[in-house]
């Protein structure tokens, strides 16, 4: 990042993120109905939590715990083997329903993805901010899950703006407000900046995301690998 992306235009690029809202779960959800707003996992055959709803989630659970552990913590939790196969069906349904507003979609994991929106608009007559309403809506339609979306000018912007709210969130950082939206923001939220790299930029004494993307860019690109220089 750097001072380039600060646009004096709203939208020199649309670029959407689309990520699935606990996406394994929200797929057992889907198909077995009786279990939305129960405290659920998946990842039983392994003995760790690969996946946790929300529900559980709010209980305490979290991914990466022993499965015992979790059990511990919440004697009732649903404990589901990961079913693979369905949730990579889920994924490409969700993926075909992006492609139903654009051609442009990059595939990033089983559950997120980039939509490259720029020039839409006057295709599908309408805004950038409903045609992302609209992909988001029409995967809660068919399939019966959740995605959180964020719309802004580059992926890592995107990124960022699609966990900003979530659950089904949706955040939109047009050009011109990117530098407020970042003032705000922990360095340490922004994609590919991990702890030990949101420590070594604090003792650099940056500490916002707006901090960062001020840096020089030949200090960046020394400094830094993807997506820090983008």
């Amino acid at each position: 990042m750097n001072d380039t992306i600060f646009s004096l235009h709203s939208w020199p690029r649309a670029i959407l993120h689309v990520d699935g809202d606990a996406f394994f779960t929200s797929c057992e959800e889907a198909i077995h109905p009786e279990l939305k707003g129960k405290p659920i996992i998946t990842g039983g055959e392994r003995g760790i939590v690969a996946c946790a709803s929300y529900a559980a989630k709010a209980l305490g659970i979290q991914r990466g715990v022993p499965l015992r552990e979790a059990k511990r913590i919440v004697p009732s939790l649903i404990v589901l083997p990961s079913d693979y196969e369905t949730y990579s069906l889920f994924s490409r349904r969700m993926f075909n329903i992006m492609r139903r507003f654009t051609p442009q979609v990059e595939e990033y994991s089983i559950d997120e993805a980039f939509a490259d929106l720029t020039g839409m608009r006057r295709a599908l007559q309408a805004s950038y901010e409903t045609i992302a309403l609209g992909i988001q809506a029409e995967i809660a339609r068919d399939l019966k899950i959740t995605v959180s979306v964020g719309l802004s000018i580059t992926k890592v912007l995107a990124k960022v703006a699609s966990k900003h709210r979530k659950p089904a969130g949706f955040t939109l950082i047009p050009g011109r407000a990117i530098a407020s939206y970042l003032a705000d923001l922990p360095v340490g939220k922004v994609w590919g900046i991990g702890h030990a790299t949101t420590n070594y930029l604090g003792k650099m004494g940056i500490r916002t995301a707006l901090e960062f993307a001020r840096l020089p860019e030949q200090t960046i690109r020394e400094r830094f690998t993807k997506p820090g220089v983008e």
